[in-house]
């Protein structure tokens, strides 16, 4: 009979403000780490490398987005003890004290525990013995992974030392492994179906960066030579995993155009797709991949329907200070000309705090990349000295106060002084970032010009984005659809709220909650009126309008226009001319059109061509900044909100009901029930049930 191996291996979560765990009920990405993992045990055990009467059940637990059923691990270690090991996959930094509190209790109950990832890894790396928050937990028994374990022969020991109780305090691996012939990770379906995509595996096909960027830890934990599986290996687990339901894939390499295989991969992959094992994915690469040869072209027959780009900067001096001399600001804009021109659309990771940023360079930055470089998403991150980076080893060593809760590295937080930016002053202009580039406003910009093929995972990625970010105030990659927030599942230093008043602060987070998606929903609604038909002459006209005005807001935002008043002027002026033709060529044109619609059309023209009158008598006097505000409300509210109102008739509608629904909750509120106005009150319940089922049908179908 053979000996059962019971490997649990637990994704940590991290703690919120409030010290309650981050756990959602759909979460967004599956570990690679812990399927990595998992895929490696059970070869091991398959091959009889553990001893030829082990058999291994591998069981992925993650924090995020599940309970840890740390009581049932620990009962089962009583009734067999030997036969169960617990390790944490991939811990950061910032997992680090959840994953510590997670392994101590283990090891009260006598459970084996090991900790490896990126923390562990880099921590050692950079220092000569163990920093106090390892040390404590080789005090308590837990074991320590320091490096990759898919070398030969290197979990295989690691996994009999279980067996035998003999594991060593530390694993120090040195070697880093060739991964030709490594396991590859094995999606677990019951795993995927806790995350919004279920279908979605991921995958490393590579290891190690040839850049030196000064805030990574990939160059020295992974080292700066890139090692990679095997283009068969890869494409046999995919074909093997897309029969099991798996159809798209998070390539997670940091850099997969530096892979030496990614060739015959994408060459692997495309002959796949002909022969009907279609596969969609999204990968990572740097500022430069466009420039090898084939490469976006065999992406794209691949499957690639989306790059994460580490662009970090728009800022040369900050390039150059952090080492990312690769990076090329000035050529940003035909990068993403070249993924767009493939139908490829591009995410781009983008640091705040970097040596030359200030809160006023920010905003302009961030300007710059949403309307001149033309993004289609943006990951924002607050520089953070993460052990095992050369910004970490630089700041210990010219003794920089950083932070000590390493909770508190996860991108979102002030974790040193900045220069340039005052107390606070720091994390709002992350916020601000955030605001701006998912704002009502830049989201529709953004639809109106993505391609229909591109069009609803762009909506739907951006709802995303905007609820996590500009409304619950947590990174779109470590949210989910909705919040779990168990009362025992909270930090050590925090006591315990009692049953009734934790109750009452979940019925208050489900109430907020409620509001906050209806409040989306509704955004979204209008946003999807007003870019729905990019084919339609209207629709084209709102966004040739926006565009142009988008793109003269951002001039008018620079500090330097304001001592040109008269040049501002012109520019408004230029602007509302063209749109006056346009708007009476649209008026004219034989495309069916009712009479009212081209009479609306025609009157708008008329207002505009008025007002171009009062903009030349601005210019002849002396123009005062006052006077550019002036006209420029009058594009945004008579031109490009009067426009959007006058040719669709539905975003009319929806900006009435949105009136009428905030004066009904005005009377509810003042207790003035009496002066509800009924008809106004049934209008509104019957055009928002009607919005709601034309959008659903809509989204459901993924057409207009």
């Amino acid at each position: 009979m053979k000996r059962l191996l019971d490997v649990y291996y637990i994704v940590p979560s991290h703690y919120d403000n409030d010290g309650y765990v981050h756990r959602y009920w759909r979460g967004v990405l599956p570990s690679n780490t812990a399927n990595c993992l998992k895929g490696l045990t059970e070869a091991l055990a398959a091959e009889g490398e553990l001893g030829p009467d082990v058999k291994a059940r591998v069981t992925i637990v993650d924090d995020n987005v599940q309970r840890p059923p740390l009581a049932r691990i620990i009962r089962r270690h009583r009734r067999r003890p030997g036969s169960v090991l617990v390790g944490f996959a991939g811990v950061q930094s910032n997992q680090f004290p959840r994953a510590s509190d997670l392994a101590l209790e283990l090891r009260r109950g006598g459970v084996p525990v090991m900790i490896g990832g990126f923390h562990v890894s880099g921590t050692l790396a950079m220092l000569d013995e163990p920093s106090p928050e390892l040390q404590e937990l080789l005090d308590h028994g837990v074991t320590l992974v320091k490096g990759e374990v898919d070398g030969p022969g290197v979990m295989a020991r690691i996994l009999r030392d279980a067996l035998a109780g003999e594991m060593k305090p530390l694993y120090d691996i040195r070697e880093s492994p060739d991964l030709t012939q490594a396991a590859t990770p094995v999606p677990d379906p019951k795993y995927l179906r806790r995350f919004l995509m279920g279908d979605m595996g991921t995958m490393d096909t590579s290891r190690g960066c040839p850049f030196n960027c000064s805030f990574c830890t990939i160059i020295n934990v992974q080292g700066r030579k890139m090692r990679c599986r095997s283009a068969a290996s890869m494409l046999k687990s995919i074909r093997e995993n897309y029969a099991a339901g798996v159809r798209a894939y998070f390539f997670t390499d940091d850099n997969m155009s530096r892979s030496p295989v990614w060739e015959a991969l994408f060459d692997g992959l495309r002959v796949m797709g002909e022969r009907g094992v279609k596969i969609r994915f999204m990968m990572q690469v740097d500022t430069q991949a466009y420039r090898i040869p084939g490469f976006v072209e065999k992406a794209q027959s691949a499957g690639c329907h989306s790059v994460f780009v580490g662009m970090e900067t728009v800022n040369p001096r900050n390039l150059e200070a952090t080492g990312k001399v690769q990076n090329d600001a000035s050529s940003y804009r035909r990068m993403v000309e070249v993924w767009h021109e493939a139908g490829i659309q591009v995410h781009v990771g983008y640091i705040i705090g970097l040596p030359y940023d200030t809160p006023e360079s920010v905003r302009e930055d961030v300007e710059t990349l949403r309307e001149e470089v033309q993004v289609d998403e943006a990951s924002f991150f607050m520089l953070t000295p993460l052990p095992g980076s050369r910004d970490h080893a630089d700041m210990v060593n010219h003794g920089v106060l950083i932070d000590a809760d390493l909770n508190d590295y996860d991108s979102t937080h002030e974790t040193f002084r900045h220069p340039n930016f005052a107390s606070g002053e720091w994390l709002q202009a992350y916020r601000d970032a955030w605001q701006a580039f998912y704002s009502k406003e830049s989201v529709l910009h953004i639809l109106l010009r993505a391609p229909r093929h591109l069009y609803w995972g762009l909506f739907w990625t951006s709802l995303w984005y905007r609820w996590s970010t500009c409304f619950v105030g947590t990174h779109p990659m470590s949210t989910g659809l909705m919040r779990l927030k168990d009362r025992r599942s909270r930090r050590p230093c925090f006591p315990r709220e009692g049953v009734w008043r934790y109750a009452w602060r979940r019925v208050r987070d489900v109430a907020w909650g409620a509001r906050v998606y209806a409040q989306l929903l509704r955004e979204f609604q209008e946003i999807w009126f007003l870019t729905r038909k990019p084919d339609d002459p209207r629709w084209a006209t709102l966004a040739e309008l926006r565009l142009r005005w988008m793109a003269l807001r951002v001039r008018m935002g620079r500090s330097d226009v304001r001592e040109r008043c008269d040049e501002a002027l012109f520019e408004i002026r230029t602007l509302l001319t063209a749109a006056s033709e346009r708007l009476i060529e649209l008026s004219s044109s034989n495309r069916p059109m009712g009479t009212a619609l081209r009479a609306r059309l025609r009157g708008k023209a008329q207002e505009v061509e008025a007002y171009i009158a009062q903009v030349r008598a601005m210019e002849v006097s002396t123009p005062r900044w006052e006077d550019v505000q002036r006209a420029q409300q009058f594009v945004s509210d008579s031109l490009v909100a009067g426009y959007e109102e006058a040719a669709i008739r539905y975003v009319a509608t929806r900006r009435r009901l949105n009136a009428y629904r905030a004066e009904l909750i005005d009377r509810i509120r003042k207790g003035q029930i009496l002066r509800i106005n009924p008809v106004r009150a049934a209008k509104l319940v019957v055009g928002e049930t009607w919005f709601a089922i034309r959008f659903a049908f809509s989204a459901l179908t993924q057409g207009v």
